[in-house]
């Protein structure tokens, strides 16, 4: 018998990303097998994002042109995964009958057995020639159980289930207790719920032993890891280190921090553990204090520069990364010269620009939308130009350096291959060695791009036989 076959797509953040591979491992389990692309899939599935507008818009443009499919293809199983099948479950169940599963992000354990019984349902309708169609709401198990690889009803994750041989995402936490006033994640993802260390370096030594040698921890709030987990000695630092001991991991990194628990513990252990990547994603969201407070950040523009003085002076070497909302209501002109002046003080490495968009059910979404369209495209080119400027001076230093770099697969820029550094830097150079991919290689930089860098491979086979001098690598 031919094995049922499932196209996903995954939007939003790395944490979908994660969930969409467990989704997998889970359909891989009970026998479904990916389709080549989504036409040929007898089951589509969506994981969705609701922490933008844009993320919301595509989805709905995607279930439209599965509306057309399903006329043609009654049988044809789709389902809505994910954030915003959380936010918008009645109206996806009333209003979207070709719609068949509603999983929001704390029932993917059962999510085989969901599938299954769509299947049979459809499969059944089909053959009465039935026209009516029944949903089906899920209730399973905490996405949490559904990490830790636990049997029964949640996800046993299956290490080999992932995009990128020597590359993995492993959760480390679900949920966020924090009280921005912008985020609709405390809302579809629940509160916060941490795993005990020694399920995530169990976890982490399986993907090593799979041939893994980088991995990114994800929370939502990452750096607040261990906060519920009451007697254990559980933080993010105590993680770190223990995970620090697997000896075939060469680079660990994690990701998204939060300003309020940066540490001393957590900068000493950055500071002190050579795998960890070196580069630190710390979204401060806005340079003004008005704007902080309205967002419910927790701390102030000085603080967050005192924070970042802290890690500078035990880590120099780490770059830093941050998001930023222009736009937010009642952010006025001098408001958003503020946010500029904090990207130019600090010098961040990367920046992420957002334009500000109500989200249902948060506080802000209570606020007038008042600072008009226009003017928010406006301020999101501003600070994307001048985030453009500090990125690429920092790329042109690197040329003529030689840096370590983590071969990921075929390049955007034509005839190369593109890898990552410890430092996240995107540099792209000629090859056409296939086996290079999951590897590690130096790479003299030759020029650098607007958000990443050219290069030339060096001598492969000296730098893994340990003739090439470590100190001409950069990290």
């Amino acid at each position: 018998m031919t094995a049922t076959t499932y196209h996903l797509t995954s939007y939003g953040c790395q944490m979908n990303k994660l969930d969409s591979e467990l989704v997998e491992s889970k359909l891989q389990q009970r026998g479904y097998r990916p389709a080549a692309d989504e036409a040929a899939a007898q089951v589509v599935l969506i994981n969705t994002c609701s922490v933008r507008q844009h993320a919301e818009d595509r989805v709905w443009s995607k279930l439209g042109k599965l509306r057309l499919r399903k006329k043609e293809e009654p049988g044809l199983v789709v389902g809505v995964l994910g954030c915003m099948a959380q936010e918008h479950r009645r109206y996806l169940l009333s209003r979207m009958p070709h719609v068949d599963l509603v999983v929001g992000p704390s029932a993917f354990g059962d999510i085989d057995a969901t599938v299954a019984a769509a299947i049979a349902r459809n499969q059944e309708l089909v053959s009465s020639r039935e026209p009516a169609r029944t949903k089906h709401q899920v209730v399973g198990a905490s996405m949490l159980a559904v990490d830790q690889g636990v049997s029964g009803d949640t996800i046993f994750r299956d290490v080999r289930v992932r995009p990128h041989r020597s590359q993995a995402f492993v959760s480390v936490m679900r949920g966020c207790n924090m009280p921005c006033s912008y985020c609709i994640v405390p809302t579809t993802r629940g509160d916060e719920v941490s795993r005990p260390v020694a399920s995530i370096v169990e976890e982490c030594q399986r993907l090593c032993d799979d041939g893994v040698t980088e991995i990114t921890l994800l929370g939502q709030t990452v750096n607040a890891y261990g906060r519920d987990l009451t007697g254990q000695n559980a933080s993010l630092a105590v993680l770190l280190r223990a995970l620090h001991e697997i000896p075939a991991l060469r680079r660990l990194a994690f990701i998204t921090s939060h300003p309020n628990f940066l540490s001393p513990d957590l900068v000493a252990a950055i500071a002190e553990l050579p795998k960890v990547a070196r580069y630190l994603h710390l979204p401060a969201q806005s340079g003004s204090n008005a704007v902080l407070k309205a967002m419910r950040r927790g701390y102030t523009v000085e603080r967050y520069l005192a924070r970042l003085e802290q890690l500078r002076e035990r880590a120099p070497d780490v770059e830093l990364h941050s998001d930023f909302i222009v736009g937010y209501p009642g952010e006025t002109v001098a408001d958003f010269q503020a946010t500029v002046d904090l990207v130019r003080r600090v010098g961040f490495a990367q920046s992420y620009v957002f334009q500000y968009s109500p989200r249902p059910g948060t506080a802000a979404a209570e606020l007038p939308d008042d600072v008009p369209r226009a003017e928010k495209e406006r301020r999101n080119q501003e600070l994307l130009a001048v985030q453009g400027e500090l990125t690429l001076a920092k790329n042109q230093a690197l040329v003529g350096q030689v840096v370590e770099v983590l071969v990921e697969g075929d390049s955007k820029v034509d005839g190369r291959y593109s890898g990552r550094t410890a430092h996240h830097r995107l540099v792209h150079f000629p090859t056409q060695d296939r086996e290079l991919i999951g590897t590690y290689v130096p790479v003299r930089v030759t020029a650098a791009l607007a958000h990443s860098c050219l290069g030339e491979l060096l001598g492969h086979d000296a730098h893994q036989e340990g003739r090439l001098d470590r100190a001409e690598v950069h990290t």
